[in-house]
């Protein structure tokens, strides 16, 4: 692991590779019920992981529409064929789009109990190894830390994107402000 994934105090961060029995389950369509936190108690789960199931297939469609939307259509993305010769022999990921698909993928892994969510932005991202096209994608959300606010929580979540490699294909520290809802709201 290259010490660019982790954050600066930390450990290095690893992430399992996406199994087999997650692939079949993502191309059948199967999906898992996030964990459900409300925002008054987020502070409690400083340091718990919740895992996106099933992972995304990140087909070559997707790639090719992220190129024409973004003009980020270089050939290794885009050009199979060409890619195939290239030293990494595959056409890889944009990183925008596999740090965009975390959206998506988080859903998947922890719906948080909230009026309103205000993303304040990335601290950090790394890509450690490649995202190539045509293989699932996974997500690990990890709350690193949770700051009450006035009827709030400003909260740093880590997400650990994985592939079928050993290695991440993408770390990244992001802040988010959750408004809670009014006391006595349906939960």
């Amino acid at each position: 692991m290259t010490p660019d994934a982790t954050t600066p105090d930390a450990a290095p961060v690893t992430a399992a590779p996406v199994t087999a029995a997650a692939v079949t389950a993502a191309a059948a369509g199967a999906a898992g019920a996030p964990a459900s936190v409300d925002s008054r108690e987020l502070a409690r789960h400083v340091g718990a992981a919740f895992l996106a199931e099933p992972p995304l297939l990140v087909t070559p469609e997707l790639v090719g529409r992220f190129a024409t939307m973004t003009g980020a259509d270089h050939w290794m993305h885009v050009d199979q064929e060409r890619a195939r010769a290239s030293p990494l022999g595959r056409a890889t990921v944009q990183g925008l789009l596999t740090l965009a698909l975390g959206a998506e993928l988080e859903k998947r892994a922890l719906a948080v109990r909230a009026s309103d969510a205000v993303f304040h932005g990335f601290d950090r991202v790394r890509f450690p190894a490649p995202m190539f096209v045509g293989d699932p994608l996974g997500l690990r959300v990890e709350i690193l830390a949770a700051e009450e606010l006035d009827g709030a929580v400003r909260v740093r979540l880590r997400h650990t994107f994985s592939s079928l490699g050993p290695r991440p294909v993408c770390v990244s520290e992001q802040a988010v402000r959750y408004v809670h809802r009014p006391a006595g709201a349906d939960r």
